[in-house]
């Protein structure tokens, strides 16, 4: 449920969700169970790190993983 909060709200996870749907052919619950691990990946970064949500980051990792 947080996950598809985020997909309507965030404009980060609405343009990734976007992504994997148009141009990876990815069918819509393939990726927000995706967004669901990016989601964990993220809270561990920020609890280990002690840092703030940063979009920024956030577009780099997609940079990179593209």
């Amino acid at each position: 449920m947080v996950t598809m909060s985020l997909v309507m709200n965030n404009a980060e996870f609405k343009a990734i969700h976007s992504n994997n749907v148009k141009v990876k052919k990815m069918k819509k619950m393939k990726s927000i169970m995706k967004l669901i691990g990016k989601l964990a990946r993220i809270f561990v970064g920020i609890a280990k790190r002690n840092e703030s949500y940063s979009p920024v980051k956030l577009q780099l990792l997609n940079s990179m993983a593209a």
